[in-house]
């Protein structure tokens, strides 16, 4: 086989890899959409709703005048490049997968501050934090008044929905709940009422 050859073939897979792999993003978009609007129905108030460019990447909402103990949150979708085979390696291997962003923001900020990430981060370290091991393999760091308390609080949620959680951070600043999930292990189907569920935790701590 000639180099002309070969350059076509390579070139005919990689036409085939992106074609498909478009519609595969452009199809769970549009599935991971539907499924986090149902979850957010649950929070009450009023939504909007867009496009991150097409459904292939994503999706942003927000949510204004939520029921408590929400004021407003904001919410993204991002799903992961698979078009590019060698970028989708690269970010398969650094752990980066479909994933929910969301800020939100409380009716009734609360003194402490809870840090959880899925490995520890040393910019958080030497800042008066005191960390403790979590469930799922999860590191968790608090401080500040009624922080430990605040973790007491949390565990519940982190218990039933930790293992796919990449960060979260609670603290007193808008917006005060700031949380990463990676969207792996069917959690759309595992984790129906995530969002209500992580209502009712911060409900518990009003």
């Amino acid at each position: 086989m000639n180099l002309q050859a070969i350059v076509i073939a390579i070139s005919a897979v990689l036409l085939a890899w992106y074609i498909g792999a478009h519609l595969y993003n452009r199809r769970r978009g549009r599935q991971l959409r539907s499924w986090l609007e149902a979850r957010l129905a649950e929070l009450g108030g009023e939504r909007e709703a867009g496009w991150i460019g097409s459904p292939a990447s994503g999706a942003r909402f927000n949510v204004r005048r939520a029921d408590p103990p929400f004021r407003r949150l904001e919410v993204t979708l991002l799903l992961a490049n698979r078009e590019i085979p060698l970028l989708w390696l690269v970010d398969y291997l650094r752990g980066k997968r479909d994933r929910i962003i969301i800020r939100a923001t409380l009716r009734s900020p609360r003194r402490g501050e809870v840090w959880v990430t899925s490995s520890r981060r040393s910019d958080r370290r030497g800042e008066n934090w005191t960390w403790q091991e979590g469930p799922h393999g999860l590191k968790i760091a608090f401080r500040g008044r009624n922080g430990r308390q605040l973790v007491t609080t949390l565990s519940p949620w982190l218990e039933a929905h930790g293992a796919h959680l990449d960060r979260f951070h609670w603290q007193k600043q808008d917006p005060h709940i700031i949380l990463q999930l990676i969207i792996a292990g069917h959690l759309e189907t595992e984790a129906e009422s995530f969002l209500t569920d992580l209502s009712t935790a911060l409900q518990a701590n009003s």
